[in-house]
């Protein structure tokens, strides 16, 4: 019985409505998209950002850098870094400047380590490897949870518009067939003037 009840949009039935067999195949077409599309989207988006970080891997190279000007003290109670301009040259022997972390009370002319990609220009650090597989794994996980939802928002959508739909026919019907039940017309309303239907004597 339960079966039955669970599948009656797709059994022949004079109730069935055209709008239950479109409610029908919305639920199944998107129901397999989101079983294919959502493994799919997750797979592609965490190959894609996996890709994108092992070339900054490969691209992205320590530089070394001498900073131009004294680093200031950041004061008492603060982590014991700051900002500084720093010096270096570029692959293409060009000379370029930058403000970069170094450690408090560095002086100008010291050495230090930053990191630049292909160009010549300042990077952040790459991240290691198992950093890179996990940043992989979230934008996966978040690429197909994005698909579900925007999924389950266009099925909820469409259905909520087939149910205007059906609660507007009803009423369009009822106002047709209502009248019928109660034994009064539709156009001898309530106080027209007009004697309404006939109750026999008991």
């Amino acid at each position: 019985m339960g079966t039955k009840v669970r599948w009656w949009r797709w059994r022949r039935s004079p109730l069935r409505r055209r709008s239950d067999a479109v409610e029908a195949w919305v639920v199944l077409v998107t129901s397999v998209v989101m079983a294919v599309g959502m493994p799919l989207a997750g797979a592609l988006c965490s190959v894609r950002v996996g890709s994108v970080l092992f070339q900054q891997r490969q691209e992205w190279h320590r530089t070394s850098a001498v900073l131009t000007e004294d680093a200031g003290d950041p004061g008492p109670g603060t982590y014991a870094r700051t900002w500084a301009v720093v010096r270096w040259t570029a692959s293409d022997g060009s000379v370029r400047t930058a403000g970069v972390r170094v450690g408090a009370g560095s002086g100008a002319g010291t050495r230090t380590v930053i990191w630049t990609d292909g160009r010549g220009r300042l990077v952040s650090a790459p991240l290691t490897p198992g950093q890179a597989v996990a940043l992989s794994a979230f934008a996966g996980m978040l690429s197909a949870s994005g698909v579900a939802l925007l999924l389950l928002a266009g099925r909820q959508a469409v259905r909520m518009g087939l149910d205007r739909h059906r609660a507007g026919r009803w009423e369009r019907e009822w106002a047709l067939t209502g009248p019928r039940w109660s034994g009064s017309r539709p156009d001898k309303a309530p106080g027209s003037g007009q004697e309404g239907p006939t109750v026999p004597p008991p």
